[in-house]
């Protein structure tokens, strides 16, 4: 492959990373939770439920922090459903859900 060739294939995959937000800006479980202040498996469950977006592949699971925060913004302008409560409430006593 000649230089340019490689060239332009960089600038495809900067221009697609950045299109899925997703450049300089992705968190490991760990991180994400710390920063929002709830657990991995809040995170994990997330990701599960399609509410956040999993990047990465096989094993390695990254979160766009832009999105993590959007996620948030929106939870704290949005009253809580009951069915959100009921679940959150089987979690905490241990019940099977």
């Amino acid at each position: 492959m000649t230089e340019v060739e490689l060239e332009a294939i960089r600038r495809i995959i900067r221009e697609e990373l950045s299109a899925a937000g997703a450049v300089g800006d992705l968190l490991t479980l760990a991180q994400a939770a710390a920063l929002v202040s709830v657990s991995e498996a809040t995170i994990k469950r997330w990701l599960r439920d399609g509410v956040l977006v999993r990047h990465g592949e096989g094993r390695t699971v990254r979160i766009s922090k832009r999105q993590l925060l959007e996620v948030m913004a929106r939870q704290e302008s949005s009253p809580v459903s009951n069915a959100e409560l009921e679940r959150m409430a089987d979690a905490a006593l241990g019940r099977a859900v």
